[in-house]
């Protein structure tokens, strides 16, 4: 199907312009600044008084844990995993997973987000991919890979072959899918979770393949400095191991020292920052000004919605700026740095840096419409509307979500599925796990 897309506030090449964005019916752009005179096409979108952007990337995300919103508060992270998340996911079915990624995926778009990288559970992935598959939100994603955890969890962990089996059973039935919409990552959790002998076939996989690791490095001070006394850092460590390359994705990296930040800038690894979730696991502040200035790519993502509560782009950008400047000054951390950071930075961090994260010709058709006229974001400033995105406007704004050129929300309204229904499955999977919960105790 083609979609012009008229009378919009284009963000493209660093400004907005007026004009008009052709979509072709292969779900890319095919023309920008198309003539005000009336083109042929089989859908038209008025984007009068509307900012029109490339749609946001969300770089670290758990789709299974949004239905444990609400059940893990006011915990630092060591205490949150073992006694609330990895109990929980383990409680996990193929259905409950399909209801907490129709939750995930439906919020995601709601709020502007086109694509997200995404860390699941141990088991039932295939059900999240199928459920992404369907609702159509662009996606890299694999399953979180365990092999070695402590032996007082009473958390189960697979063993290295089957952890890694399961990865390349998922990365050969959906890596490159839907039109290469859908993604395969290497998942392993976190530096202690994972074995060196799996850590070292991991990266040797990711050199020859280009496959994407995507895992949690100095997330935790306690854990972090814990860490140090073996004499390395987690990135001294998985340097040696193979794995720091520009194919790795770390989350948070909230106590990276110096030098670690500078070998990921060497390697060309990129750094997510999590600032809702850093905040309420009281996991500190990522210096994220400082791996910026070290050349690191830098992009955004909510994490889990049992530590932030919410998968809102917007929040997050806002927190994103916000955070920084009490230490680094009220320059630090721009707007127009924070959003490059959602959209080209999101876009690099996933592997998809020539495909999406910039209103181009011959990109992909994934772009966001943000409603103007909102009491929140007025008066209109004209020369500050970056400024306005990241400090003003909120999810509820965002007016259409077009994804590889179907339109997935329009007028604020889903296209494709009933939320009522997905909430209503949501809360009956819930109350469910809740329950097994309680049983297993």
């Amino acid at each position: 199907m083609t979609i012009l897309i008229q009378n919009g506030l284009v963000w493209i090449e660093q400004e907005f312009k007026n004009m008009n964005i052709l979509l072709d019916d292969q779900g890319l752009i095919h023309s920008l600044d198309v003539p005000s005179v009336q083109i042929a096409a089989d859908e038209y979108l008025d984007a009068r008084d509307m900012l029109v952007v490339p749609g946001f990337v969300q770089a670290h995300v758990h789709f299974n844990q949004t239905l444990f919103r609400g059940l893990a508060d006011d915990m630092d992270v060591v205490e949150w995993l073992r006694t609330r998340i990895w109990p929980l996911e383990q409680l996990h079915t193929p259905t409950s997973i399909r209801a907490a990624a129709k939750l995930a995926i439906a919020e995601l778009i709601r709020g502007g987000t086109t694509t997200a990288v995404a860390m699941e559970s141990s088991n039932f992935t295939e059900a999240a991919f199928e459920v992404a598959a369907e609702m159509g939100i662009r996606l890299v994603m694999g399953n979180a890979m365990m092999d070695r955890l402590e032996v007082d969890t009473g958390i189960h962990a697979d063993t290295t072959d089957v952890t890694l089996r399961k990865s390349l059973d998922l990365k050969s039935k959906f890596d490159h899918s839907e039109n290469g919409r859908i993604r395969f990552a290497f998942c392993p959790r976190g530096t202690s979770n994972v074995s060196q002998e799996l850590w070292k076939e991991l990266g040797r996989l990711s050199t020859a393949e280009g496959t994407l690791v995507h895992t949690h490095v100095a997330e935790n001070g306690g854990l972090t400095r814990q860490f140090l006394t073996s004499g390395q850092s987690e990135i001294d460590y998985l340097a040696d191991l193979g794995v720091v390359n520009g194919h790795l994705l770390i989350a948070h990296g909230v106590w990276l020292r110096p030098e670690d930040m500078q070998r990921l800038s060497q390697a060309g690894a990129s750094v997510v920052h999590c600032p809702s979730a850093n905040l309420k696991l009281a996991s500190g502040f990522a210096p994220v000004p400082d791996m910026l200035e070290q050349g690191i790519n830098v992009g955004i993502g909510a994490d889990g919605a049992p530590c932030n509560n919410n998968l809102d782009a917007f929040h997050e950008m806002r927190l994103a700026a916000l955070i920084h400047k009490p230490k680094y000054g009220p320059q630090a951390m721009p707007a127009e740095s924070v959003f490059a950071m959602m959209t080209t930075g999101g876009a690099r961090a996933a592997g998809l840096a020539t495909e999406i994260g910039s209103l181009e010709v011959g990109k992909k058709a994934d772009l966001v419409m943000i409603r103007r006229d909102k009491v929140h974001a007025w008066p209109l400033v004209p020369g500050n509307e970056i400024g306005q995105i990241v400090y003003s406007h909120r999810a509820e704004d965002v007016d259409t979500v077009i994804i590889d050129g179907r339109i997935l929300l329009r007028d604020g309204l889903f296209t494709a599925w009933d939320l009522n229904d997905i909430l209503a499955e949501v809360q009956a999977e819930q109350m469910a796990i809740v329950e097994r919960f309680e049983k297993a105790k």
